[in-house]
């Protein structure tokens, strides 16, 4: 099977379209910052699952302040230190946030002992910790009286929304939500960087590739993709006037994000020379509308013919408008339902490790390899994209690894999709698989090959291929080692980590009673030794105890793993 370049999704995602991919809780779709509040849990911002937001709740004072801490970028170092204050109503799990608010004198108590952790909080109160975090100083900056004006002023709150927090008196989780999002995209007190270029470049506690993914743009990247189709050029009678390299850039992506077909350039006053500068601008301007739109391969040829006045392009495409639409919406639907099962799945303070596994066992627990269409070689688009294995519950090699790579993404997990080929038998097919770093090391996954179907059909999760090395991933595959991350350390493997090991024919024949003297209903160990004849007879240790009624095994000879599963016991 074909193996294409790997997928990034980014989309704006509305919240109606949101409801027909995940279900959304009873109520949450009447607060309008229910995806704000699902991107922050991702970020790592917001702590409650999707089905807990709470945006109709008014926030108490405990939990803006713990929120200004992680907007400062502190939450990991609040955590780990001793930061002391002197308030007895603030609760245990807050203790650590508190402690560094006042010790680095961000806030203050409603009295010399009571913190008023309790107390609801006001917009006023909320807007005047987001803009510390900002680095704007109350009283220096701007009054506490006048935090929603002062707001209004910088991003944080746009006029209509300024207007409805001074209105009413009510100010709720979904305001705190909206608000703590929109902080990310303002920029710091007397600089250019933003909060967000900030939390991912100086303080490293938000990871890049998941704000890309969620459409959040660090500053050197926002021009690349801000303004799609609001780019508003000169226009003479030779063309869109193009001065500059930016120019023809933004000529160039908007053109391949409406599908135009032709595209005439003014170039009399272009400084360079257009035709050394078109190749690397278009290659750019294309990578640019499939990370927006998700759309991979999208262009099939281009051509150009270059005057002394104009610069004429025309561009075939592989999809009618209509069906690129389509695709538009299908990455929509894949990154949604990837979003919400990272909130709901993974939490920070989860390890590498266990992110990696959760998401492994999620994609085969609710995933099945298109082995009909396999056969009869009428694979649809849809099983090699993320779209397939996470909507529609069907994909091959392509798929499982560019969903497993979105997931890690959205989980702050450093992933790649490797292209390269699968022996098999005397043939190598094209294949596609993960390396993931994990605690330092990479280590190759392979999601497709960790979900086999049994022979009655049953589909089963295995362990077989997580997180190995060169020299095991090359016992069955190959790939060109130069252009991906060389993988030297079995630290994290699967069977080493959990200590699923054996040397010996004895050290199995042991591992395997112990376990049925514990009556467990799967073994699964790794052989260093495995010879077919050396472990053919597997039911002499198996039905020695007398308890076993009857079991099932699965043996990866190529890797040495003996499964057994099934077992029942009298």
């Amino acid at each position: 099977m074909k193996i294409t370049a790997r997928m990034a999704l980014v989309v704006a995602v509305l919240l109606i379209y949101t409801s027909i991919i995940f279900p959304i809780p009873a109520g949450a779709a009447s607060y309008s910052n229910y995806d704000k509040a699902l991107d922050l849990k991702i970020l790592g911002l917001l702590a409650n699952s999707p089905d807990s937001f709470e945006l109709g709740r008014t926030p108490s004072r405990i939990e803006g302040a713990v929120m200004l801490v992680r907007l400062l970028g502190k939450e990991s170092l609040a955590k780990q230190g001793v930061f002391k204050h002197p308030f007895n109503d603030v609760p245990a799990w807050a203790d650590s946030y508190i402690g560094y608010l006042y010790q680095n004198g961000l806030t203050k108590g409603i009295s010399d002992s009571q913190f008023g952790s309790n107390d609801l909080m006001s917009a006023n109160q909320y807007l005047t910790l987001v803009l510390r975090s900002l680095g704007y100083v109350d009283k220096v900056d701007f009054e506490y009286a006048h935090a929603i004006e002062k707001a209004g002023q910088n991003g944080l709150v746009n006029l209509s929304e300024a207007a409805a927090l001074k209105k009413t008196s009510s100010f709720l989780r979904n305001d705190m939500v909206g608000i703590s999002y929109n902080a990310l995209e303002v920029k710091l007190k007397s600089s250019a960087q933003t909060l967000l270029d900030k939390l991912i470049n100086t303080d490293k506690v938000l990871f890049r590739p998941a704000a890309r993914v969620l459409g959040l743009y660090t500053s050197d990247l926002k021009a690349d993709f801000a303004g799609i189709s609001a780019y508003k050029p000169s226009v003479s009678k030779f063309g869109s006037v193009a001065k500059k390299s930016d120019d023809l850039f933004y000529l160039l992506r908007d053109a391949m994000y409406a599908n135009r077909e032709s595209l005439k350039v003014d170039i009399q006053n272009y400084n360079g020379d257009i035709t050394k500068d078109f190749p690397g601008i278009f290659d750019k301007a294309s990578k640019v509308v499939t990370e927006i739109t998700g759309v991979e391969n999208f262009i099939s040829s281009w051509k150009y013919v270059s005057g002394s006045n104009t610069f004429t392009l025309t561009i075939h495409y592989r999809y009618s408008k209509s069906v690129f639409a389509q695709k538009q919406q299908n990455a929509k639907a894949a990154l949604n339902k990837a979003r919400y099962t990272v909130a709901e799945l993974i939490s920070p303070d989860m390890s590498e490790y266990y992110k990696e596994k959760v998401l492994h066992d999620y994609i085969i627990n609710n995933t099945k390899y298109d082995y009909d269409n396999y056969l009869k070689n009428t694979i649809p688009d849809e099983s090699f994209n993320a779209y397939g294995c996470l909507v529609r519950g069907t994909a091959v090699c392509e798929g499982y690894s560019k969903a497993m790579k979105l997931l890690c993404d959205l989980s702050s997990l450093e992933c790649i999709v490797v292209n390269g080929k699968a022996k098999n038998g005397t043939r190598l097919d094209g294949h596609a698989w993960n390396i993931v770093k994990v605690d330092g090391e990479y280590y190759h996954l392979d999601v497709t090959n960790d979900d086999p179907v049994a022979k009655n059909g049953g589909n089963i999760l295995v362990y077989y291929y997580f997180n190995l090395p060169d020299s095991e991933m090359a016992l069955l595959n190959t790939w060109d080692r130069s252009a991906y991350q060389k993988c030297t350390s079995i630290n994290d493997s699967y069977y080493y980590k959990n200590r699923l090991m054996a040397d010996s024919r004895n050290s199995f024949d042991s591992a395997v009673q112990a376990a049925l003297e514990l009556r467990k209903s799967i073994i699964e160990l790794k052989v260093s030794d495995y010879t077919q004849a050396n472990y053919s007879n597997l039911s002499e240790i198996i039905f020695k105890t007398n308890g076993v009624l009857r079991y099932n095994s699965l043996i990866n000879e190529d890797l040495g793993v003996i499964r057994i599963y099934n077992i029942q016991y009298s």
